[in-house]
């Protein structure tokens, strides 16, 4: 009987190892990419910095974030996400 809790404990313990494991990654993933992208122009003003989605992400898109530290998803080949990215470069 002892041995049987003890393989139980074992297997629970590895099971949640598991489950946690993967919700922290699967939590990394989308805290770095778009799912769709903004369909306003984000005012200038508010800008205060941008990033370029992960390689891994299924679709490229540039992430700018704004004073308020709100993230917001731009296609890159929009021409005032070009001209951000430009104003913002040192």
């Amino acid at each position: 009987m002892k041995s049987f809790l003890a393989a139980s404990l074992i297997l629970l313990l590895f099971i949640l190892r598991v489950h946690l494991g993967t919700a922290t990654r699967g939590s990394d993933v989308a805290k770095y990419c778009c799912l769709r992208f903004s369909p306003r122009i984000l005012p200038w003003k508010l800008v205060q910095s941008y990033e370029f989605t992960r390689s891994s992400c299924p679709q490229h898109a540039v992430i700018f974030t704004t004073k308020r530290g709100l993230r917001v998803c731009a296609e890159p080949k929009e021409k005032w996400v070009q001209r951000y990215i430009s104003l913002l470069k040192p």
